[in-house]
């Protein structure tokens, strides 16, 4: 049996991989809008903050759906992937999720925005 930091890790990178089999301008809309979660979330450089992000990334994926989204749209995936790398971050205090899963969805996350954005802004 896994435990839950298995699972939501797992989870979290399954959808990324997914994520990464959209077209390529579809990727990169969704790693600006994750860009945009995560540079308001570092710029804080507290907690609270970081956790508001996350519940901010929460509030946009119910929008999303309520508009006929899915998970594979840029308004929806954007703010799930956001959300991740806030509760990953936060777990790396807090413990939630055990270190080395929380720093593999943070990385995951980070490379797939940089490697996205990278020439393109």
């Amino acid at each position: 049996m896994s435990s839950p930091s298995v699972s939501y890790a797992e989870s979290v990178l399954s959808h990324l991989e997914k994520v990464q089999e959209l077209p390529g301008e579809v990727q990169v809309n969704i790693a600006r809008r994750v860009d945009s979660y995560i540079k308001i979330a570092r710029a804080a450089k507290e907690e609270t903050i970081v956790a508001t992000v996350a519940s901010t990334a929460m509030e946009d994926q119910a929008k999303a759906i309520g508009q006929g989204g899915d998970t594979m749209d840029p308004r929806w995936a954007a703010p799930a992937i956001a959300e991740a790398w806030c509760y990953a971050t936060i777990s790396l205090s807090k413990g939630y999720l055990d270190r080395l899963h929380a720093e593999a969805i943070i990385a995951a996350i980070e490379t797939f925005t940089t490697s996205r954005l990278k020439g393109v802004m």
